[in-house]
């Protein structure tokens, strides 16, 4: 009986495995039609319509809509800059220059499809996909925080992430509207030097992090899509 148990669960495990190399390869087939023509209801049926996946097959892995495969995009963002940063000896540097380091490797990551970036960027902005944008930007400060080694607790975890958030905001910005990679990357430098130098600052941001780090909380707690 045990044996079987266990065979059962193998069975689930595989299959769960398989699933998401299903979605992965459903990712790769999107990015092409994304990169186009955006994200949008016809992102589906336009997968299907060149490749091996039927529109039912690709509807049923991604329940709730293409908004699940742009979230599982963003992800392999945050799993990429984690597996690259292990390149870099990060541990010789000071906190605030991970964090710097490992911004500029997602931007690197971003920058080689930076068409599809753009287009993701954009539609996060509009206001029904508030929430999914929210979530999908606290994912990546957090991250970026978590691989940089933050320890932080309580109101000082979130008003980290809440001052990173505005920061790479602003960077992001730049980023997908300027084609000069040197110059998003002395924004970054400038927005960082300016909140570690200058006090004033500082302490402004400090106050927008204590009214949007409720936010974050809120955020965090959000239910993510079903996959």
């Amino acid at each position: 009986m045990l044996r079987k148990l266990k065979n059962i669960g193998r069975r689930k495990k595989l299959k769960k495995i398989n699933l998401n190399k299903l979605r992965y390869q459903i990712l790769l087939k999107a990015k092409e039609h994304i990169s186009k023509c955006g994200w949008n209801d016809k992102l589906f049926y336009n997968i299907a319509a060149k490749s091996k996946f039927k529109f039912s097959e690709i509807a049923a892995l991604f329940p709730e809509g293409y908004i699940t495969l742009l979230e599982m995009y963003l992800d392999t963002v945050n799993n990429q800059m984690t597996e690259d940063s292990k390149k870099i000896n990060l541990i010789r540097l000071r906190v605030h220059e991970r964090v710097k380091e490992l911004v500029i490797l997602r931007l690197k990551i971003m920058s080689r499809e930076k068409e599809l970036i753009s287009k993701t960027y954009f539609h996060l902005l509009l206001p029904q996909n508030f929430k999914i944008a929210s979530r999908c930007l606290y994912k990546a400060v957090d991250q970026i925080w978590f691989v940089a080694g933050d320890n932080s607790t309580d109101f000082n975890f979130y008003s980290k992430r809440a001052i990173l958030a505005s920061i790479y905001s602003m960077v992001m910005l730049h980023f997908v509207n300027n084609n000069s990679f040197d110059q998003t990357i002395e924004l970054l430098d400038k927005q960082l030097k300016r909140v570690s130098k200058i006090p004033k600052i500082k302490n402004r941001l400090g106050d927008i992090a204590k009214t949007i780090s409720q936010t974050f909380k809120l955020v965090k707690n959000i239910r993510p899509i079903k996959q």
